[in-house]
């Protein structure tokens, strides 16, 4: 079979991840459990992150420490102090220990939901076009902790 008749039919019936060194041409790998119908373009990985970010249109406030719920190469679901209107335009600084550096994102506020009354929100965010060296951590940090995860649920 073609590699592109394997991505459609792992398209079709989910996508299990992102696995492969390569990281300008990712392989994927289909789904053991065929009858969770995966939706989504990107896979998530549930990591709890720590970020700083802001409001590009008021940088001089800037929240130092928040949570990452989960991220992909498409986006990020992260706890806010504020509740953000959607298409708020706001700027990520993710660290984590696999990086040296800190990775510097943009995105669109998709929504923002009440978790604790006035004061945790639940957002989510889409990522603007990422930049290629952002692309090509969040690929390696995606595709570890997928490694990670196959390989616990191999020994279990």
């Amino acid at each position: 079979m073609s590699e592109r008749g394997a991505a459609w039919l792992a398209h079709l019936y989910g996508v299990q991840g992102v696995v492969s060194s390569n990281l300008t041409a990712p392989t994927i790998k289909c789904m053991e459990n065929w009858n969770n119908k995966e939706r989504r373009r990107y896979i998530r990985i549930t990591k709890h992150f720590i970020i700083s970010y802001f409001d590009r249109n008021d940088p001089a406030v800037k929240h130092d420490v928040s949570q990452v719920r989960n991220i992909s190469l498409g986006g990020i679901c992260f706890i806010t102090s504020v509740q953000y209107a959607p298409s708020t335009k706001l700027a990520i600084e993710l660290k984590t220990p696999y990086l040296s550096d800190t990775a510097h994102m943009e995105g669109t506020v998709l929504e923002s939901s009440e978790k604790i009354t006035g004061m945790i929100y639940e957002t989510r965010l889409v990522f603007s076009p990422l930049a290629p060296q952002v692309e090509i951590i969040l690929k390696r940090v995606i595709e570890t902790f997928l490694k990670m995860k196959e390989e616990k649920n191999s020994n279990e």
